[in-house]
């Protein structure tokens, strides 16, 4: 009987972990179940939920993490229907959308002209969703609804039922400040409407966000509270450095300069976001 050295099994070991390794491509991947991934960061956080004829993409990411995400998920696509959705129009959500040449790809109701005003030609999508729509996804229902605006003037959110789990674009961030682009139509109140219309009308037990960690309704709620603290900042001077404080742990998003004071200038220099 041949035995393998302690070398060599470190060897097959190391050989193990590697291949492991290659068949994420460097990306982070949260296996949920089976069927569903959660694949975070890389631009922004992105889903897979895979049925028997379709396959479900939810965020494409950007530049090198767009092209690794994509073989990550032709390995698991096997010929299926691919179904991607973009939350709304920012590169960091939408760059990976022209490897998907023959996919169905959703957006809210923007059109070409302002699509191609603020985004790139290859990457827009060929259908624009004006309210909702229903995917079967492997027994999995998901509705896929044109919030309208709030981050940006069509954004979109795409919920589980059956897993209670709603991705909701940059409508709602862990730990960042927003990237508020009034060229796009970031609206504060509209942002606030939009997060109540979320959890008075869905039973969510995951939320998924744009950027930052995976959590519960709690994120809703809390990135809420941003907002409205913010506003009431901007109407009076001696909360500014109480706020400061509250939000000092809040980043910056990476591809932007969002932050504390640009929160804040937004609601200031914009009336129509005012009470």
């Amino acid at each position: 009987m041949k035995f393998i050295s302690l070398k060599g099994i470190a060897s097959l070991l190391a050989v193990f972990f590697i291949l492991a390794g290659c068949s994420n491509y460097g990306l982070e991947v949260e296996k949920i179940d089976p069927d569903f991934y959660i694949l975070p960061g890389e631009g922004g956080n992105s889903g897979v939920l895979i049925g028997d004829s379709v396959i479900l993409i939810i965020d494409t990411k950007m530049k090198q993490g767009a092209e690794r995400f994509h073989r990550w998920v032709m390995d698991r696509a096997e010929g299926k229907r691919i179904v991607v959705v973009n939350t709304h129009i920012h590169k960091d959500h939408t760059g990976g959308n022209h490897y998907y040449e023959n996919a169905e790809i959703v957006a809210g109701d923007y059109g070409s002209q302002f699509w191609l005003q603020n985004n790139a030609r290859e990457d827009m999508p060929n259908r624009w969703l004006v309210d909702t729509m229903h995917l079967d996804v492997g027994g999995e229902i998901v509705t896929i609804q044109n919030i309208g605006q709030s981050h940006t003037f069509d954004d979109v959110v795409v919920y589980l039922r059956n897993r209670k789990t709603i991705f909701t674009g940059d409508l709602v961030l862990n730990g960042y400040h927003p990237y508020l682009e009034e060229s796009v139509g970031a609206n504060v109140d509209d942002y606030i409407t939009a997060m109540n219309h979320l959890m008075q009308d869905y039973d969510i037990a995951t939320v998924v966000p744009g950027h930052g960690k995976t959590g519960d309704q709690d994120l809703i709620t809390t990135f809420r509270q941003y907002f409205l603290d913010m506003k009431s900042a901007s109407e009076d001077i001696d909360l500014t450095d109480a706020m400061r404080k509250k939000y000092k742990s809040y980043r910056s998003l990476p591809v932007n300069k969002a932050g504390f004071d640009q929160t804040l200038s937004y609601i200031r220099s914009n009336a129509s976001l005012r009470n």
